[in-house]
């Protein structure tokens, strides 16, 4: 992580930090690689509500707030003290909208599982992808200037380049 960049701007409570790493955790769990709160998805997520995605903030919100309801209501416990199969059970019933109270549940659920992928994919000066780890992942090596000839059509063993890097190297 780059220590010059300011750390994520809090627009989400402790409790609501909490729910949304609970389930970036199981959309993106780890397993033997890191998964979507090792990889900074949580920072990418409140950099992004603090910016562009200001507008879906009140949206994260209400979701929040109704997951932990939802939770609570058939399990007992507030979403992030829920089992993995629990937790699970609570999302299928975000992902298809079947949630009481709240119609915009799978909206909500879409919208944090798209900001979830793009934290662990994005370009690391928004937040996410630490140390270029999601790219690590996959076998992208970055939004690089080019690729010499022997890359075109093949698949590329280049070391992921952030675009910061790039800048600094003066390319």
């Amino acid at each position: 992580m780059n220590p010059a960049r300011p750390k994520s701007p809090k627009v989400l409570t402790p409790r609501q930090a909490r729910t949304l790493a609970a389930m970036a955790d199981r959309i993106f769990p780890r397993t033997d690689t890191p998964g979507a709160v090792e990889i900074g998805a949580l920072e990418y997520i409140e950099n992004a509500l603090a910016g562009d995605y200001a507008t879906l903030l009140p949206l994260y919100r209400a979701g929040l707030r109704a997951i932990d309801r939802h939770a609570r209501s058939k399990h007992g416990e507030p979403f992030a003290q829920l089992s993995p199969a629990q937790e699970d059970d609570v999302l299928l019933d975000f992902e298809t909208g079947r949630i009481l109270g709240f119609k915009r549940a799978a909206e909500f659920f879409e919208a944090v599982r798209y900001h979830v992928l793009e934290g662990v994919f994005c370009e690391p000066h928004y937040g996410g992808n630490k140390e270029m780890t999601g790219w690590r992942l996959v076998g992208f090596p970055g939004q690089q200037f080019g690729y010499d000839d022997p890359y075109i059509n093949k698949a590329v063993d280049l070391e992921p380049m952030a675009v910061d890097n790039q800048r600094m190297e003066g390319k």
